[in-house]
């Protein structure tokens, strides 16, 4: 067995039989010997814990003490196999705890005999009792020499009738009725206190006599007294002994212990007495200092002298060859000498004022102290004295005056100070002018940087421009692609006050993709930096930010690692399929989109993995798809697993699961393919057409800067629909940004509120477009029968030509109107804390009034239509891209299609339109709105070059594939 704990070094083999098994016991580690560490575990009131009783009565020796050593290992070897390990260390309450380990059996108990017999027990299959003490090797008594090597005492028990004392750290005096006990003395009692046991301790302080009471390691009480017996009595208890005998000052052996820590003393009248000041000499000097030097002189000059103060320094010189330097040891152990001889310190300053020291050899050193400290407090003592003159008291006194009369400034204080702040020391400086250590080290940089007391240098002032206004605008154009950021509707940074930006990709990733498409833009670490803080976020849990990846992505995710941590109970099974399972999630969030080839003009390519193919997915691609991702294959391969491990019952579920997914992963790629299109449909924007994107904000409700929690519930609100109006500058290069928002009391939102919006933007656009394109999100207030028949009547009721009605994928920010949403937030707890209350649609309007480029506006729908029963366009819901043909032929007709660029038109004639409208009528909405407010500034946005070919995935075979193919196609229309 082996007895463990942190390393020491020495290793020592000794052989002892013991037991009939014929163990060989080794002590490979002799533990924590430090006398630091053996007083900190023996030294105190529970270090009886510590010690153990071992019965030598088979060898004539009865009974020995021997204390335990934290950290040691011992152990026995049985040829030349490890049986067990065995560690000794503190445990709960700082009292022992023993570690017995054998291979995988490991047991920790506080008791060594038992910790041994648990684990062989184990081992050898038996109920043989093992001795503890004997496996420890403390029957031994070559390890028990080794355990005792260096260490000067050893803490002592004795025994008074009943009760053992436990003696653990001794002290010295000349006080007889103490029986030389003197302070530092310790000793504890296990008695009973108020019916409960506690530790008793008995000790000794400068000149009083104390037993503190303990109980689970809390002091109960103290008492204080005279004496040994005074103290004891005045305690109560156990009084059929003395004080004498429960301290254990009549034990001989402690009695000993006393004599034997004696620390040498004598007299004043002893220092001529060559024998008894020798004593002292060998106790403190003679292994510290010369062996040649003529010691006992300085006591016998300083014994005939009638001096009776001295300076000890200048005192002990001449014992001691020229130029020879003391030691900080050596004099402390010359001050220890003087005071075992009766002599005193009476030094009344500090050793950082001065170094002498002052000694008085006088029985009452009272006086001498007084009077020296009166004359050092006067003056009197220091090397000039105050009535005379000091020309460096002048000094720091003018030096002083002259830094209170200038300012902390640079061409101040610190000009000043720079004359002499490098010629003294910061104390000095501190200490006589009274200056901060800051101020220093900025006088001290003033002088290396301008002169010694010189005037600050002035230097010439260079302005710099860090970025051009082309790579701020490249930079700005960048971060407004979805494909890059997804922004949040409502949250903003507290710094910036913009809205928080989330990354859709690591940072690398994005420098790599900004390089590409700017070649000649800003530099790596100017990118980086302006990511760091500010109002983008990477990393962040995105679920809530769109029901579909909620729904179909991160619950399923959490389902299923719910199923693997319920029902496999197999470890490694269960941490694979976990592991599986992040991976996956992981895959499908970030990564399978980049593999996704699509043009940055929005056209989607063909990919020979039939699950990158977005055309495939829509039925527009008949090429064969020969290779198959891995990653995609994990999902099938992953399901396949769980539905082995998890058994037929779960198979359904699991179906349901895997179905949610393939629909996540459709979600996405939708998603990566429609935001593209955002940004092609504001490339081809001209001076004649426009660009609108329209959104409802979530319901704004009353607030007050006083609100309570009852307060909160039951308001009603407004709705606030935005349109965002892009329209091209030719002239600047630039797109001007218009916002109209529309706040309601009528909180319905349908298409007839979306027609009055629309129809009151048109009204007041100015200059107003030939053309439009709608972009939204796919909500049944935008994505119904009824809104798309109503577009359809924009060119006979405004003379405007709707192109296209684009939808994207549900809960999928917008970008630039969930920026203005954001502001919108914004601003209205700005409103809220400059003390305004939000109490009716006017204040939202003085709220919001002042963001760039925004009206805003009280709108009323008109409801008085046609209330008659519509029909539905079959499969409308199928469909994301929406166009109303205005050539002669096709006027009148809807044209629909499943993505934008993807798939074929589905044709709805004027015939199938009259059969879907039924009886219903359109007529043009007449709604009723106030006059909108004027924006105090614009909102404009800088046109980007657009690159030549960038694509989704950061391949640059799959780049040069798709320019190829582009090339091949635009050759083939020409021919």
């Amino acid at each position: 067995m082996l007895l463990n704990v942190p390393r020491q070094s020495s290793f020592v083999r000794k052989d002892a039989k013991f037991y009939r098994n014929q163990l060989t016991h080794v002590l490979t580690k002799q533990g924590r010997k430090e006398k630091q560490n053996i007083k900190k575990v023996h030294s105190n009131r529970l270090g009886m814990s510590y010690t153990v009783t071992i019965n030598k009565y088979n060898r004539g020796m009865g009974q020995q003490n021997r204390d335990l050593r934290l950290e040691m290992e011992s152990g026995p070897h049985q040829k030349k196999d490890n049986y067990a390990t065995k560690e000794l260390k503190k445990g709960a309450g700082n009292l022992p705890e023993y570690h017995c380990k054998s291979g995988e059996i490991e047991v920790f108990e506080t008791s060594p005999t038992k910790a041994v017999e648990i684990v062989y027990k184990d081992i050898f299959k038996s109920f043989t009792q093992y001795s503890g003490h004997a496996i420890m090797g403390w029957n031994n008594e070559n390890i028990l020499e080794i355990l005792k090597n260096d260490i000067e005492f050893f803490p002592v028990i004795c025994t008074v009738g009943k009760y053992k004392i436990f003696l653990y750290t001794i002290g010295y005096s000349l006080n007889k009725g103490w029986m030389y006990a003197g302070s530092g003395y310790e000793a504890s009692i296990i008695h009973v206190f108020d019916k409960k046991q506690g530790i008793l301790v008995s000790k000794i302080e400068n000149k009083d006599c104390i037993v503190e009471i303990y109980q689970d390691s809390q002091l109960k009480k103290r008492v204080i007294g005279a004496s040994p017996d005074d103290v004891w009595r005045k305690t109560g208890l156990i009084q059929n002994y003395n004080g004498t005998q429960l301290f254990g000052l009549d034990n001989s052996i402690i009695q000993q212990l006393i004599k034997k820590h004696r620390v040498p003393t004598c007299k004043l009248q002893d220092l001529q007495d060559q024998s008894i000041m020798q004593i002292l000499f060998d106790y403190h000097l003679k292994r510290r200092t010369l062996a040649n030097i003529n010691w006992h002189q300085f006591f016998i000059s300083w014994a005939e002298s009638n001096v009776t103060i001295i300076d000890l320094k200048s005192n002990l010189k001449p014992l001691y060859p020229h130029n020879y330097k003391f030691d900080e040891r050596e004099f402390r152990v010359w001050k220890a000498m003087l005071h075992a001889t009766g002599c005193t310190n009476i030094t009344p300053w500090t050793h950082d004022e001065s170094e002498i020291e002052m000694w008085t050899k006088s029985p009452d050193p009272t006086t001498e102290r007084e009077t020296l400290a009166d004359l050092f407090k006067i003056g009197l003592l220091t090397s000039i004295p105050i009535h005379m003159p000091n020309a460096t008291r002048t000094f720091w006194t003018c030096f002083e005056q002259a830094l209170s009369n200038n300012k902390r400034t640079y061409d101040g204080k610190c000009q000043i100070l720079s004359i002499i702040a490098e010629d003294f020391t910061y104390d000095e400086l501190q200490n006589n002018l009274g200056v901060g250590r800051h101020t220093i080290s900025k006088a001290r940089k003033h002088g290396r940087i301008n002169g010694y007391g010189a005037p600050v240098l002035i230097k010439p002032i260079i302005h710099q421009k860090r970025f051009t206004s082309e790579m701020l605008d490249q930079f700005e154009q960048f971060f407004t692609n979805k494909v890059i950021v997804n922004m949040s509707s409502y949250k903003t940074d507290t710094s910036t006050g913009q809205p928080v930006l989330y990354l859709q990709d690591h940072k690398k990733a994005l420098w790599e993709r900004f390089s590409e498409q700017y070649p000649n833009g800003m530099r790596r670490t100017s990118f980086m930096t302006k990511l760091k803080g500010g109002h983008f976020v990477y990393q962040e849990n995105l679920g809530g930010l769109c029901s579909t990846c909620n729904e179909n992505g991160y619950l399923v995710f959490g389902d299923i690692n719910t199923l693997i941590a319920a029902h496999i109970t197999d470890e490694s099974t269960r941490k694979h399929l976990l592991e599986k399972s992040q991976n996956l999630r992981r895959y499908i969030r970030h990564q399978y989109r980049k593999s996704l080839t699509i043009t940055t003009d929005g056209m989607a390519l063909h990919d020979t993995c039939i699950s990158h193919c977005i055309r495939h997915a829509f039925e527009d691609c008949n090429i064969d798809h020969p290779n198959t991702c891995s990653n995609c294959e994990n999902l099938f391969s992953f399901f396949e697993q769980l539905k082995e491990q998890l058994g037929p019952e779960f198979n359904d579920t699991l179906v349901n699961y895997q179905e949610k997914l393939i629909s996540w992963m459709g979600h996405h790629a939708r998603k990566t393919y429609l935001n593209i299109h955002v940004r092609t449909n504001l490339e081809e924007l001209d001076a004649d057409g426009a660009v609108l994107i329209v959104d409802y904000k979530m319901k704004i409700l009353p607030t007050s800067s006083r609100e309570t929690k009852k307060d909160f519930f039951g308001k009603r609100g407004w709705s606030l629909h935005s349109v965002l109006v892009y329209t091209k500058d030719i002239e600047k290069n630039c797109l001007n940004i218009r916002v109209f928002d529309h706040w309601s009391d009528d909180t319905r939102q349908d298409a007839w509120f979306t027609a009055s919006s629309i129809h009151t933007v048109l009204e007041n656009l100015e200059p107003k477009p030939k053309w439009i394109s709608i972009l939204s999100d796919n909500g049944m207030h935008y994505h119904c029968t009824e809104l798309m028949l109503i577009i359809g009547h924009l060119k006979e009721w405004y003379d405007v030509i709707p192109r296209q009605w684009l939808f994207l994928e549900a809960g999928e920010a917008k970008t630039a109107i969930d920026s203005h949403h954001a502001q919108i937030v914004q601003a209205i707890k700005r409103y809220i804390k400059l003390g305004f209350e939000v109490e009716n649609g006017e204040d939202i309007e003085n709220a919001i009034r002042d963001i760039a480029g925004t009206h805003v506006a009280n709108l009323n729908p008109d409801r008085n239509t046609d209330k008659e029963k519509l029909g539905t366009i079959t499969g409308i819901s199928n469909f994301q891209e929406w166009t109303w043909p205005q050539e002669d032929e096709k006027n009148g007709y809807i044209y629909a299609r499943a993505l934008a660029g993807i798939g074929n038109w589905k044709e709805y004639s004027p015939d199938k339109i009259e059969k879907v409208m039924k009886k219903r009528k359109f007529q043009r909405p007449d709604p009723s709105y106030t006059q909108h407010t004027e924006p105090s500034k614009l909102w404009t946005m800088p046109i980007v070059d657009k690159p030549v070919c960038i694509n989704i995935p950061y391949n640059s075979d799959i780049i040069a594939y798709s320019v190829l193919i582009s090339i091949i196609l635009s050759g083939y229309n020409d021919s």
